[in-house]
């Protein structure tokens, strides 16, 4: 790999460097000819060539170190104002700065070099992290319409079906109903289309967590408003449900909206997958909140699936990974079913705490 000074510096001003600035340096340090020594006057010019090898390149490292031996020469060597040497040390100190100029300029080039190629490797690997990034991510995204697909594939076609069934017998001129027959299949409609209600209602929701412009709100809570907001969110599933709150701590630090759709979603699936009474606590513990909904082990008979698909279980773990938290469910036991939510303080509260 070359590098030109080019892009720094024109060929005039690397000529007025290597050559001006030396005669300057020179006339500076000629007050002091008397009490200076040729190596203390080489020293310092080889500060410059430095200066040089390092902005400019090798090239001009060695350009600048030949007219500062040329001025040392003609300025403090006697005798003065020629280019003669009559003593052998003299030369000697010519010929050392004359490779030590030529090596800074080789060692600077080499690590301009160096430090050119860790910035590309350093590009590349940025790079890299992004196309990964944006695979994990399209992945993520493949795994949700998958998901969705089968939802509807799965979910929606029993309502649908109920619906179509019940709707064109009432539309069917050449059935008699009896009154009773007809006000069950309006039952039955109702009930499909509120399972249809809900369901779209949790694939908004899914898809709302998901979006790749999702950007998180963060605002200081309360989380009794939190808690309130998602029973409201599944009023007609949880109307008149025993629900009780243990909230250590009154306040948290995140997105409002989502923090309350994750805690919706673990509502509904407490009530599908457990008995009552459903508890909601939350604390704030060594650097993290965490929200958990518990309830007792239903019987197998009363337990409900989550529409089969998981669309909760995803809803709360996209919410879980925009606050850079988790998202932990433990699997039903003889101990009852929990679910929890855990994210991270911000920094500057947790420094505070």
């Amino acid at each position: 790999m070359k590098l030109t000074p080019a892009r720094h510096y024109a060929v005039w001003q690397l000529m007025l460097l290597a050559l001006l600035v030396p005669v300057l340096i020179a006339l500076l340090l000629l007050p002091g000819r008397d009490l200076l020594t040729t190596t203390d006057v080489a020293m310092l010019q080889l500060l410059w060539v430095t200066w040089m090898a390092q902005q400019a390149g090798q090239r001009w490292a060695v350009i600048t170190t030949v007219s500062s031996v040329l001025l040392l020469d003609w300025f403090f060597v006697e005798p003065y104002n020629t280019l003669y040497v009559h003593q052998i040390d003299y030369l000697i100190t010519f010929i050392v700065m004359l490779l030590l100029g030529s090596f800074i300029g080789r060692l600077s080039g080499r690590l301009r070099i160096e430090l050119a190629r860790a910035k590309k490797h350093m590009r590349q690997r940025q790079l890299l992290a992004n196309k990964t990034r944006q695979a994990r991510f399209q992945a993520e995204l493949e795994h949700s319409r998958a998901m969705l697909l089968r939802s509807i594939s799965h979910d929606l076609r029993t309502p649908l079906a109920t619906i179509m069934g019940a709707s064109s017998m009432l539309a069917d001129k050449e059935l008699t109903l009896s009154r009773e027959v007809i006000k069950q299949q309006a039952e039955n409609i109702f009930q499909q289309s509120s399972l249809l209600s809900q369901h779209f209602d949790k694939v908004m929701e899914l898809s709302r967590v998901q979006q790749p412009q999702q950007t998180l709100a963060l605002v200081e809570l309360d989380v009794a408003d939190i808690v309130s907001a998602a029973i409201s969110r599944r009023a007609q599933l949880l109307n008149g449900l025993p629900l009780q709150t243990e909230l250590t701590g009154s306040r948290c630090i995140a997105d409002s909206t989502l923090l309350e759709i994750a805690l919706a979603n673990m509502l509904e699936n407490a009530v599908r997958h457990g008995a009552a009474p459903v508890i909601v606590s939350f604390t704030q513990n060594n650097g993290y909140y965490s929200l958990q909904v518990s309830n007792a082990l239903a019987p197998r008979h009363h337990s409900q699936r989550d529409s089969g698909t998981g669309l909760g279980t995803a809803i709360c773990k996209a919410v879980m990974q925009l606050h850079d938290g988790q998202f932990i469910l433990q699997a039903p036991s003889g101990n009852g079913v929990l679910a929890q939510l855990r994210w991270p303080l911000p920094a500057n509260v947790a420094k505070e705490s």
